[in-house]
């Protein structure tokens, strides 16, 4: 699936085999997201100019400004402008929205993680190769990150790619809380590796089990474990690491 606007094609330069020649080449278009949430701009995302609404509801749930997709009154999105104005119920926290610093990578209060029967260890591997090869827009540019679900060991049904991998989870959330689907039995599938805000924005929606082809970080890894959640990194076609919480992960 390839995202209308989201890559442009230029004229570059390229060297190769010990000469330059002429080529087109598609890169990442890139865009800034103004969030207006009850008159306030709360913040400004660099994204891919795709899925917007879903990016914003995401966003939100994993700011704390919303518990759900139904505390959202209004949302009026203007592209030619790049802004979208939110009305929302008003939420314990969210006053602190108020400060246009708010940044992608800061995430809300856990309260939950969710149940999972089980994750079978080929499966997972399965579908982290699906996700690496389901994006035409990586494979296209390189430049571009992606996030998926995998409900109950199938294969995911939509993937969503944006520049930046904090959206590319925000707009999995968003999309999940727009058709109010629950994270129980889901592993969250992300292209990129697994920092601490990634893994904050996961346990705020509260995903039991995160999974990637790249690396986690210490402090990525202490939360996971404090949290409750599995954390697989390193999904290579025949393994990957688990670095917290290997009991969910079970043979059939």
């Amino acid at each position: 699936m390839v995202i209308e606007n989201a890559l442009t094609q230029l004229d570059v330069h390229r060297y190769s085999h010990g000469r330059f020649h002429r080529e087109t080449c598609h890169v990442p278009v890139e865009t800034n997201l103004i969030i207006e949430m009850n008159g306030f701009e709360i913040v400004c995302l660099p994204c891919t100019p795709a899925h917007l609404e879903a990016l914003t509801i995401g966003f939100l749930f994993s700011a704390g400004a919303i518990r759900r997709a139904e505390d959202i009154e209004s949302l009026d999105l203007e592209k030619h402008e790049q802004i979208v104005r939110v009305r929302v119920k008003t939420v314990s926290g969210s006053e602190n929205l108020r400060k246009p610093v708010y940044t992608s990578g800061i995430g809300k209060d856990v309260t939950h993680i969710a149940p999972h029967s089980g994750v079978d260890p080929e499966r997972l591997i399965k579908n982290m190769k699906w996700l690496l090869q389901c994006s035409m827009l990586h494979q296209q540019t390189g430049g571009f990150h992606t996030a998926a679900v995998s409900i109950a060991n199938a294969t995911p049904g939509f993937h969503i790619d944006d520049i930046g991998r904090h959206n590319a989870v925000d707009k999995v959330i968003g999309t999940l809380l727009m058709n109010n689907i629950p994270p129980d039995n889901m592993v969250l599938l992300v292209s990129g590796r697994i920092f601490i805000e990634i893994l904050q924005k996961a346990a705020a929606f509260g995903f039991p089990v995160l999974a990637s082809r790249g690396a986690p970080t210490s402090e990525a890894i202490v939360m996971a474990q404090k949290l409750g959640i599995t954390v697989a990194g390193y999904a290579r076609p025949d393994r990957f690491t688990l670095f917290s919480h290997p009991q969910r992960i079970q043979s059939p």
